[in-house]
């Protein structure tokens, strides 16, 4: 691409820290719904950029109960049974839910793809990149204001 602006190399980072975040959680096994994906949303502005999306990811700590019906869903898509016969899809949410109440979600268990993906490196990178854009945009209209003075001596 010839005629990069410092939004264009934005963007295209953006798009590549994105595709990344999706291939590393659909490569954890914790899939289960589009729902992780279509949560990413980029708000770009001039010369930036704001990824939001789910924090489930990185767990839950204990005193506050989840929706039971996330966990209904969850359960479902997954393809869990619950171990006892009686026992019913929805008291196994229940009893899920309140067990993350109390004790949160084990953060071994966390993925932490947001983490994983949005490095210093990569920070650093970017910035690299977008800095570089501004010299060279900085010596282009040095250059070109240089000819105008020279033309017109």
């Amino acid at each position: 691409m010839q005629n990069k602006t410092q939004q264009d190399i934005i963007e295209f980072e953006i798009e590549s820290i994105l595709d990344d975040i999706r291939e590393l959680y659909n490569a954890s096994g914790k899939r289960t719904s589009s729902e992780f994906e279509e949560g990413l949303e980029v708000t770009y502005g001039v010369n930036k950029a704001t990824i939001e999306g789910y924090t489930y990811l990185a767990g839950r700590k204990k005193g506050k109960m989840p929706p039971v019906k996330a966990i209904e869903e969850w359960i479902k898509k997954k393809g869990i049974r619950p171990i006892e016969q009686n026992m019913k899809i929805n008291s196994l949410a229940w009893a899920i839910a309140k067990s993350i109440a109390k004790k949160g979600t084990d953060e071994a268990r966390h993925l932490k793809v947001y983490e994983k993906v949005i490095t210093p490196e990569r920070i650093n990178n970017i910035i690299e990149k977008v800095s570089q854009f501004n010299v060279n945009l900085f010596i282009n209209e040095i250059t070109a204001s240089l000819t105008v003075l020279q033309k017109n001596v």
